[in-house]
């Protein structure tokens, strides 16, 4: 029963937290709803490992540096293998010859992420179709993540 309690105290902390930093994001104004429009297909279809992010003028006004390593936060929800986020990261480089694309979930748990990319535990992994992989996983925070990742580590 503690337990529980403390799953839904731990909940209710990480969704007031999470509410707390979205509110400190300013209002999206229309162009950069307008130029997030037309980069989440091509967002959607790199997170879901699909095919390699397209970094046209509109992706590029989210990704500015697609080596950092920072959270990009959406000006609204994209939605991932139907799960919405609005914190997502893009590495083309990660300086061992890999690199790749991650959402975030704050409040979901590892096993809900993979049942949603459709991965099976034990090791949260799953090789897609032009030499990706998706990795599902769980930082320890109270989040989840789901990344799809090229180049190291293929074999």
């Amino acid at each position: 029963m503690h337990h529980a309690l403390t799953r839904s105290l731990l909940a209710a902390a990480l969704t007031t937290l999470f509410a707390s930093a979205q509110a400190q994001t300013p209002a999206a104004s229309a162009q950069t709803l307008a130029d997030f429009a037309k980069a989440a297909p091509h967002l959607v279809a790199a997170l879901e490992c699909k095919k390699k992010l397209v970094y046209t003028d509109a992706v590029k006004v989210f990704v500015k540096d697609p080596n950092s390593f920072d959270d990009i936060v959406l000006p609204a929800p994209l939605t991932v293998f139907g799960i919405k986020t609005t914190l997502i990261s893009v590495t083309e480089d990660d300086q061992n010859g890999g690199g790749g694309y991650n959402a975030k979930f704050v409040g979901m748990s590892q096993k809900d992420a993979a049942r949603a990319a459709k991965v099976k535990g034990p090791n949260y992994k799953r090789n897609v179709k032009g030499g990706g992989m998706i990795e599902v996983g769980a930082p320890g925070d109270g989040s989840a993540y789901i990344a799809c990742i090229y180049g190291a580590g293929e074999g």
